[in-house]
């Protein structure tokens, strides 16, 4: 079943199609120019009987011509089966879209960034396969307010990557959350938050506080429950449970109307705050209640 860890890195991806260019820029090559990078269907299977899915798949296009596409995969240990099926995914998808193809796989340390980048043999000569592999040293270093706002995705992997040692990234992020849809906020500042120690976790919620940020937007009092001179128990109980809901959503669940009926009628904050993290790693809106 796949985790947290695996699946929030690919939501970012999904939800905003342009990390992945700037992702392979900050690896070092070259992107060709284009109009628009939207997100492309992940089931690379050919003739084959055997399915194969990746974790997501977007394409560059420069006008209605594909100019390269980009299979971006997200691995949390060291599966050798898995690194078998990434020729296959960068041949098929290459014959689908008929544009030059790269694979860049998101890892969690950097010493599984190493092992994956490791040559995949085919066999054939001339067709190996090096993966181009992002860790925490290679994730780009948002540390300003116009970069955050430009690419808010790409704040959120920056904090969650480099905000134990750079508090930089923890002061963009905040502006990038604010420059987020709503729908998205409470999922991206979860992920954020767990890559943070203690220090790095007490220094983004002081720069959420209120009295420090003039918050554009309410996010501050209805997810992390600052602005507590207004916050009656009532009101923020009333908006954790929206929040519970838009992580659901925001993982792509569809919510039923017993679920949301049931978040609705809870009025204790306690049980709330703890719904709204556990919304971010159940497999399924029913498990909340469990």
């Amino acid at each position: 079943m796949p985790t947290r860890e695996h699946e929030i890195p690919l939501r970012l991806v999904q939800n905003q199609p342009a990390l992945a260019p700037v992702l392979v820029r900050a690896l070092g090559f070259e992107i060709p120019r284009h109009t628009e990078v939207v997100n492309t269907h992940t089931a690379l299977t050919n003739c084959d009987p055997k399915e194969l899915n990746a974790d997501g798949a977007v394409v560059l296009r420069d006008g209605p011509r594909n100019v390269m596409a980009v299979v971006v995969e997200r691995q949390n240990g060291r599966d050798k089966e898995k690194r078998l099926t990434w020729p296959a995914y960068l041949v098929n998808l290459h014959t689908r879209l008929e544009c030059p193809t790269l694979l860049v796989v998101l890892c969690p340390t950097d010493a599984l960034a190493s092992w994956c980048a490791a040559p995949i043999r085919t066999g054939h000569p001339g067709f190996d396969l090096a993966p181009l592999t992002v860790g925490p040293s290679r994730m780009p270093v948002i540390a300003h307010d116009e970069q955050a706002r430009e690419l808010p995705e790409l704040s959120v992997l920056s904090a969650h990557a480099h905000g134990n040692t750079d508090p930089r990234t923890l002061r963009a992020v905040v502006e990038a959350l604010d420059s987020t849809p709503e729908r998205h906020r409470a999922f991206y500042y979860d992920y954020v938050l767990s890559g943070l120690n203690e220090a790095a976790r007490e220094e983004l919620e002081g720069l959420m506080a209120v009295e420090t940020y003039e918050w554009q937007s309410d996010f501050a009092r209805k997810y992390v429950g600052i602005g507590r001179e207004e916050g009656l128990e009532e009101g923020r109980a009333a908006e954790a449970a929206r929040s519970v809901v838009s992580v659901l959503e925001a993982r792509g669940f569809t919510v039923s109307d017993e679920v949301r009926e049931r978040v609705g009628r809870c009025t204790d904050l306690g049980t709330l705050e703890k719904w709204v993290p556990a919304a971010v790693t159940v497999d399924r809106p029913e498990d909340l209640f469990d």
